[in-house]
């Protein structure tokens, strides 16, 4: 099982590979938090994005959870979203998909296995569900945007290269 936060949700629709991701997991979790933040006032906002997501949702690829043991501490540590991802991430012992540094280290804390965005390309590369020009090129976008600095930018090309 895979949950997600919005950063890499919003990050993997903007550059096309959700789609791509459903075609390694039957579906993704997303927590409460994060369906607000992303699905809602996406679609307030008008974002396309927003809506392909709530498709997504209504077809049951992605489902929307809510936490049902709060950790107190923790929710004032970290942004809403990271923390519901984190705690259904343990609940539901997922596979957890978020950017932050330091939620990365609280959910490392946590004995969760952490993906970032650039990780899951990786994983598309690996899995063959995307080839090496498509990851050269997805990884360049997500750079480009600012997204990932540039030398770990050059070091996910260069791990990629051993999947070519």
């Amino acid at each position: 099982m895979i949950i997600f936060n919005s950063s890499p949700l919003i990050h993997l629709t903007k550059i096309g590979k959700i789609e791509y991701i459903l075609n390694i997991f039957d579906f993704i979790v997303i927590p409460s938090e994060v369906y607000s933040e992303v699905i809602e006032e996406g679609i307030k906002e008008g974002f396309s994005d927003a809506t392909l997501l709530y498709n997504y949702v209504e077809n049951k690829k992605i489902k929307k959870m809510e936490i049902n043991k709060p950790d107190l501490i923790l929710k004032d540590y970290l942004h809403p979203g990271e923390y519901e991802a984190i705690i259904l991430a343990q609940q539901l012992d997922g596979l957890l998909v978020i950017d932050d540094r330091k939620a990365r280290t609280v959910a490392g804390q946590k004995n969760l296995e952490v993906l970032t965005t650039a990780d899951v390309l990786l994983l598309l590369l690996k899995e063959k569900v995307i080839n090496s020009t498509l990851f050269q090129l997805n990884l360049s976008k997500y750079s480009a945007n600012g997204w990932l600095a540039p030398d770990i930018y050059e070091k996910y090309l260069t791990e990629g290269k051993k999947y070519e």
